[in-house]
């Protein structure tokens, strides 16, 4: 287990462009000072803006359910882009434990034994004062591998805990009750529908963690029209597109579906503004 500790203080970078750990471990953030109201202006804009639903994954849960969840990588990413890649680091403060947890059906006595790692991470940001939370990963299968994957899952459990304090950007929204709008339209907001049609984000159904299945697929479909609209194609255009290159409606198409419709589109976005500014510079 001391490997595990030693792969996970920090995201491995700093502002000289080198690692630098001070005596505990924590990444030395170049002599800044984690003040209260720190951070930069530019740092607080990028955490108001919503949660690219694209970036929302999905998987089996308990009771046959799904739920919405951010990857790991996909977080570390996120920090970078927002934190920049100097800005910010973790660090496990604490031992990762192995837990035993006994289990007693009510029906037949049978006492049932199940192990998990936990592990307490905490997240260090120039100009915010440190969060930290606990990390917790099943062990699926008693095997070594088995529990090496369950170690480093509940040092980026616990990860990804501490940076749900920064907000939606990092999937708070995707946790507890179904969130409402508010003024920021901040990841969570429903997207309405644009076409009012009753034809999809009416009809909603509970993914298992309180938020509803519509509400995502809402997000997703009014992240492709807005797409659009920034390569010059009205909601019409759009969705005749979605129609021709899929054979469905829009508001037909499944979440993974459109998941990769708007990944296509960012990236042809992306591609466009690139190249804008190659134009402009030359």
């Amino acid at each position: 287990m001391g490997n595990e500790n030693g792969n996970h203080n920090t995201n491995g970078h700093h502002p000289n462009g080198s690692v630098n750990p001070n005596g505990n471990g924590v990444a030395d953030m170049g002599g800044h000072d984690l003040l209260w109201d720190g951070l930069t202006p530019a740092v607080v804009n990028a955490l108001e803006q919503p949660l690219d639903p694209a970036l929302v994954s999905r998987r089996d849960g308990r009771g046959n359910r799904q739920y919405d969840y951010i990857e790991g990588h996909t977080v570390i990413d996120q920090a970078n882009r927002i934190f920049g890649f100097g800005g910010w680091g973790y660090e496990l403060v604490g031992d990762v434990s192995l837990r035993r947890i006994e289990k007693v059906d009510v029906r037949t006595g049978e006492v049932k034994v199940n192990y998990a790692y936990s592990a307490p991470v905490r997240v260090s940001v120039v100009g915010a004062p440190p969060r930290t939370d606990i990390g917790f990963h099943i062990v699926a299968e008693d095997t070594p591998e088995g529990h090496e994957t369950a170690a480093k899952g509940s040092v980026t459990d616990g990860l990804k805990r501490a940076l749900r304090s920064f907000g939606d950007r990092f999937g708070n929204g995707l946790y507890g009750d179904q969130p409402t709008a508010n003024a920021n339209g901040r990841a969570g907001a429903q997207v309405p529908n644009p076409r009012g049609n009753g034809n999809s984000s009416q009809q909603t159904g509970n993914s298992g963690n309180g938020r509803r299945e519509g509400s995502y697929l809402q997000q997703l479909r009014g992240r492709l029209i807005a797409l659009g609209a920034e390569q010059g194609f009205d909601e019409d255009r759009v969705r005749e597109a979605v129609k021709k290159q899929t054979g469905r409606e829009l508001d037909d198409l499944p979440a993974k579906d459109l998941k990769l419709l708007v990944e296509n589109a960012a990236r042809k976005v992306n591609e466009a503004r690139s190249a804008e500014g190659g134009n402009g510079n030359g």
